[in-house]
Order: structure tokens, then C-alpha cells, then sequence
């Protein structure tokens, strides 16, 4: 997982895949999104060129946007045992 706190940083949906999702995390949409992660509503697959998941917090408020992407990673861990040994790095 890669975090950027630069909305308008150019590494963000670089490579624009056909089949990459977006998730979108603000007040609106926080207990809709987390309920499909946990019921399994959200799937990754065993083919990484087609896993790619742009996850956009907007909180306006970074220490917790950085909060609620860790806690949705940690989410997807529980399913995806592979996703626990990814770093979670920050780009920018």
C-alpha cells in the first residue's frame, strides 16, 4: 500500500488499468464501504495486473484519512494473508 497525501501528486492512477478500481472514503460513504469489505462484497483475485484499488479518504483531516486507509488495509489483511507482508510506504 502506498499513501499520498498529495491529491495532485502524478503517480496517483498512473498507469489508468482497464479493470482498476476506485474506492471513495468520506462521511458519506464510510459505513457503506466497510460493510462491503467485510462482506466480502469487495474481491481481490489471484492475478495482480488486474488487483489495482485507488482507495481515496476524505476526511479533511490527514492523520485520520491515514487512519482509515491502514484500517481498511487491515480489513483486506484478515482475507488476503498475502497483502500483510506489502509495506505500507509513504510517496509523497
Amino acid at each position: 500500500m502506498t499513501l499520498h497525501g498529495d491529491s495532485t501528486c502524478r503517480e496517483i492512477g498512473k498507469m489508468r488499468k482497464v479493470n482498476q478500481r476506485n474506492l471513495t472514503v468520506d462521511r458519506s460513504s464510510f459505513a457503506r464501504v466497510i460493510e462491503q469489505i467485510r462482506a466480502k462484497e469487495f474481491r481481490l483475485g489471484a492475478d495482480a495486473a488486474i488487483n489495482d484499488v485507488w482507495l481515496t479518504v476524505n476526511f479533511e483531516d490527514p492523520e485520520f484519512e491515514e487512519a482509515v486507509a491502514r484500517y481498511v488495509h487491515r480489513l483486506l489483511c484478515q482475507r488476503y494473508r498475502r497483502l500483510k507482508s506489502g509495506p505500507i510506504e509513504r510517496h509523497c
